[in-house]
């Protein structure tokens, strides 16, 4: 991974394009669907299977009998345990795999029961069950999150995502009962569908983070080159990285690696973040509004978020260090750049750039634009500006 301070020209957003494929022979076990053209009607979801290989997720349409949102979501995840007649795919939660409840709806959070036998699914059977779970569940209205539990404890790893890193079990990584009673909150989001042959393909992105100076009071920002998993949204390997840390001499990182994220999801231009409550008990010597920022910066360079939405175990009824709230959106603010660099970003933004002419082609005008990063949030086949795909 190369990193360094450089790129820093612009103070609005941006992720760099890249110009090159890296072809990996590594097993990914992707979340690929095939390319559907159905337009969802009202009363409809997605529900999702496993191809026949075992190694993508193939969605299907279904609509619920029920009525009322409990009823909705038996019924959507009892379609997880079946696949479409004569089709040669295979269910998303196996048949050997046991629920022991039905679902309970808890606020945002759909729990899901299930016996040991969830623990007996390899590392991709796993995979593709958790996120079938999340992406078809979290359609209902009033479901951002589902959790897993088994013999009513909570399952997972340090993560639920299907990130890569410290703070996730990466692609089909082991997950575990956890250590202690707090659920494991799992968006949708946390898994983007790729069309075609993108099951085995990883993506490289180049990041520019805000970590604290070497005194803790300003921030001063990193460009990483990362390399990463398709089954990962963009703003969850932001996360990842700022809770690894700088490598630059002079900087700080701004969040302890012993943070968890438990759930991140973009919804019309807004990122909501999940902490758990370590998040709260941060003691690293960097000021309260350093922290925040930190994260607030680092994801708005991204193209599809404007503000961020902080929440710890679900809620935004906290104060961070008791100094800040977190019940309203941040929005960026360059303002606590250290000196030198803020000063750099303006200079830049005031050169003036050399502009572009195209020859009208004959018959008349034709505006062109540059195509639009997709929404995260809906993560159905579509990578955000500044991610070149490596398929294998």
């Amino acid at each position: 991974m190369r990193r360094d301070r450089r790129d820093i020209r612009r103070p609005g957003k941006r992720t760099a394009a890249l110009a090159f494929l890296l072809i990996l022979a590594v097993l990914a076990a992707g979340c690929s669907s095939e390319r559907q053209t159905e337009q969802l009607e009202a009363g409809q979801y997605y529900t999702y299977y496993v191809n026949q290989s075992g190694t993508a997720l193939v969605r299907r349409v279904y609509e619920p009998e029920a009525q009322d949102t409990e009823g909705i979501i038996t019924e959507l995840l009892g379609q997880c345990q079946t696949v479409p007649e004569g089709s040669d795919g295979q269910r998303a939660i196996p048949a050997n795999v046991v629920l022991s409840s039905a679902p309970r709806l808890e606020g945002n959070v759909v729990n899901i029961y299930f016996d040991t036998t969830y623990t007996l699914m390899d590392k991709v059977t796993e995979l593709l069950c958790r996120a079938a779970l999340a992406k078809t569940l979290t359609q209902v209205e009033g479901v951002d999150y589902i959790s897993i539990y088994v013999n009513e404890k909570p399952y997972g790893g340090s993560s639920a995502s299907s990130g890569e890193g410290e703070n996730s079990p990466g692609p089909g990584g082991s997950q575990t009962e956890t250590s202690d009673s707090s659920p494991i909150l799992i968006s949708g989001s946390d898994f983007l569908d790729n069309t075609g042959d993108d099951t085995n393909q990883y993506l490289r992105a180049d990041l520019v983070l805000y970590f604290a100076n070497a005194e803790g009071n300003a921030l001063v920002t990193e460009t990483q080159s990362v390399v990463y998993s398709n089954n990962l949204s963009l703003e969850r390997v932001v996360l990842n990285q700022l809770l690894e840390g700088p490598s630059l001499e002079g900087s700080m990182a701004t969040i302890p690696s012993t943070v968890r994220v438990q759930g991140v999801t973009v919804r019309d231009g807004v990122c909501y973040v999940d902490f758990d409550s370590t998040f709260l008990e941060d003691t690293a010597n960097v000021t309260d509004a350093i922290v925040i920022y930190s994260i607030v910066n680092s994801l708005t360079e991204l193209s599809t978020i404007s503000q961020v939405q902080i929440t710890v175990n679900g809620s935004a009824d906290v104060s961070f260090r008791n100094n800040i709230s977190l019940s309203g959106r941040f929005e960026r603010d360059l303002s606590y750049l250290q000196q030198e660099e803020e000063e750099t970003q303006t200079e830049e933004a005031q050169t003036p750039q050399e502009t572009l002419t195209e020859t009208e082609p004959e018959g008349g005008s034709q505006e062109t634009e540059p195509t639009a990063a997709a929404e995260t949030a809906a993560g159905e086949g579509e990578q955000q500006t500044g991610q070149s795909s490596v398929g294998s």
